[in-house]
């Protein structure tokens, strides 16, 4: 029989060991394809050849995530397919008992890896193709750009990248396995099926030590981490991060034994129905494949922080983005003659905006951080260490102020003569403040005690900002503002408009923007929205790329141990068959194993994204984002989809395996 005839006979007969490997294949030039083809057809290749700097970056960002994807993948599939080789030693033997050539057998592999190899980049080029045409439909969108010249479109770039990729990956895998195949002796390969992993730490007492101390140390590091991140030094973080990298792997090192016992003492809940063998089973897989299971803990631990984070980062931008750009333009105008400043550079204010207004900006010695704060100052300082609270704060009178809320379309506040009103969308310092408010501290400017309005500021923007950081602005009446003994004197003015054309819109930020920071700080709505929308798309398809390759690569390594470890124990189930057991206990006992494997390293992944979400909570708070139940919410269905299609994939391949 030819070599090349072996070969697709053994594709067949091993199909059961190759579906999670193959479907493993597919999934990766898949994505691989569709992530790297996404900025290099269509309108993205258009857009990557104007001045859209945006969809550049995009690209670019991409595309070195890509590298680190080719090299996880590369991993992975190297990895799998050891597994693949190790189960079939003994086939390999056989062969060679039987007269075959060793360099015969290696031939026999290369074919096995072309054939899964030229199938799988065939199917999942396909489906990369397909996919990628609704990726660019998606990116397009998030990048406002116009969809009418839309086509269908493959990427020549991508589809080079991915077949010299995945190329370079057999070419490795095929190496590998002939110096597996050449190096063994025959008495190795014959004997290899018989040769089982070796289980560490039988000693019960010290399983149990090492499991409660690594226990203790994740406990410790999920509180300091998720409550007091915030206050810790950077030395102290890495700390505990490493702390928690190291307790993971002791922790599945150890977790074996401990189950084993604790499970076992139970004497009802061992010796019910087929319990002692589902339970010997799991603790003696998790034992053999304690560094696996971390590594496949940590990944999916990254894998969910990163879609909580990333998608909550999304919701949060995309929510605040209609809030934060109520005009065309603001601008902080250290002129105090605005109209003659737009005058003598070329640029009438009646001529680029029809709609505007113009609000005089005070600040004195009275009006300060520090005096906001009050009795909280020290309590500020241990949040802001850097901070300077003898920064003057910016003031305005009521009547000004309301001018801006008609136009932004907010209610007008409402203030008595004797009282003041602090406007702030920096939530951190915010709620700090909040405190001083509600204990009615007074602010005194020039020998006037005023009274808070309010028991909190008031969380809303004056300039038009990417983020919620200003300093906000403090609200006076009119007659403390006007009284020619206030203290206070004009130090800019604030405009806001509407542009009465783009074309004028572009023509005075232009102009503006040689006139430097000087002599004006602006800011506009286009700019923000763009710049928001490039770190949205940048962020939300980072995380989608490395998380679902994350992913990926757990539920395969996984699925690959349930199937190599199902071929192991198959004579294990027929013998539960010949003492009675009934194929639906055999099927339930089979789904608990399945399913313990896939859920005890998940399980610890998401006690760790809990802490991680709420240290990454505490952080972005820091420019308002503090609703991450969104993002939490997307990264559990993602990881559903993925995670659950493995599992499902791998019971079937269990199943068909030990013949129940």
């Amino acid at each position: 029989m030819r070599s090349f005839d072996i070969a697709l006979k053994n594709i067949k007969k091993s199909r059961s060991d190759y579906s999670i490997y193959f479907f493993t294949l597919i999934l990766g030039v898949t994505i691989f394809y569709m992530f790297n083809a996404v900025g290099t057809q269509g309108m993205m290749k258009e857009a990557m050849g104007s001045s859209n700097t945006a969809v550049q970056n995009f690209v670019r960002i991409i595309g070195m995530v890509s590298i680190a994807v080719a090299v996880i993948f590369g991993l992975l599939i190297i990895y799998a397919n050891n597994f693949l080789i190790k189960r079939r030693k003994k086939e390999f033997g056989i062969y060679m008992l039987l007269g075959m050539s060793s360099s015969r057998v290696s031939r026999i592999l290369l074919y096995e890896t072309c054939i899964v190899g030229f199938f799988s980049l065939v199917i999942g080029i396909a489906f990369g193709v397909i996919a990628s045409q609704c990726l660019s439909v998606i990116v397009a969108k998030m990048f406002v750009m116009d969809l009418s010249d839309f086509r269908f479109d493959i990427s020549g770039k991508a589809l080079i990248m991915t077949f010299l990729c995945f190329i370079g990956i057999y070419i490795v895998v095929f190496l590998l396995n002939n110096r597996s195949v050449r190096k063994n002796k025959l008495i190795d390969l014959l004997t290899a099926a018989k040769k089982s992993e070796k289980t560490v730490l039988k000693n019960s007492a010290l399983s149990f030590i090492l499991f409660v101390i690594s226990a203790g140390c994740f406990v410790y590091v999920w509180i300091r981490i998720g409550f007091f991140g915030a206050s810790m030094t950077r030395n102290e973080f890495f700390a505990c991060v490493l702390m928690g990298f190291i307790s993971t792997f002791v922790f599945f090192r150890s977790a074996g034994g401990f189950l084993q016992k604790a499970c076992s003492s139970c004497k009802r809940f061992y010796r019910k129905g087929l319990n002692a063998f589902v339970i010997r089973q799991f603790t003696s897989g998790i034992a053999t494949s304690s560094i696996s299971m971390a590594v496949i803990s940590l990944l999916l631990f990254l894998a969910l922080l990163f879609f909580s984070t990333g998608f909550s980062i999304r919701n949060y931008v995309n929510t605040r983005l209609g809030n934060v750009t109520p005009v065309d333009i603001t601008m902080d105008l250290f002129s105090l003659d605005p109209e003659a400043f737009f005058e003598e550079n070329g640029i009438p204010m009646d001529e680029w905006s029809a709609d505007h207004i113009q609000i005089p900006i005070s600040k004195g010695s009275d009006v300060t951080i520090s005096a906001l704060l009050g009795a909280y100052e020290a309590e500020a300082s241990e949040t802001f260490t850097m901070a300077d609270w003898s920064a003057m704060v910016g003031v305005m009178r009521l009547s000004d102020y309301n001018l801006i809320e008609d136009m932004y379309g907010r209610e007008r506040l409402e203030i008595a003569d004797d009282e003041y009103a602090f406007i702030l969308d920096f939530d951190m310092l915010g709620e700090i403040v909040n405190k001083s408010m509600a204990e009615g501290n007074i602010l005194n400017v020039s020998g006037t005690e005023l009274h808070p309005a309010y028991d909190h500021v008031i969380p809303e923007c004056v300039l038009m900002s990417g983020m919620e950081a200003n300093l906000g602005i403090v609200v006076l009446p009119d007659c403390v503002v006007d009284s020619p003994d206030c203290g206070l004197e004009v130090v800019s003015n604030m405009i806001a408009a509407n542009y009465v054309s783009e074309e004028a819109g572009e023509k005075v930020t232009g102009i503006l923007n040689e006139l430097g920071d000087d002599a004006v700080f602006f800011t506009t709505k286009k700019t923000i929205r763009s710049s928001s929308i490039s770190i949205t798309v940048i962020i939300v398809f980072v995380v989608l790329y490395l998380g679902i390759v994350f992913v990926i690569s757990s539920a395969a390594i996984i699925g690959l141990k349930m199937l190599s470890d199902s071929i192991d124990s198959a004579s294990h189930f027929t013998i539960l068959k010949h003492i009675g057991a009934s194929g639906s206990e055999r099927k339930k006992a089979l789904l608990i194993r399945v399913f313990s494997f896939f859920m005890f390293p998940l399980a610890l992944a998401v006690l760790n994204t809990l802490a991680g979400v709420r240290f990454v909570r505490g952080f972005m708070s820091s420019i308002g984002m503090i609703n991450m139940g969104q993002g939490i919410v997307l990264s559990l269905f993602i990881m559903v989809l993925i995670y659950g299609g493995y599992f499902l994939t791998t019971y079937e391949g269990c199943r068909k395996i030990v013949g129940i």
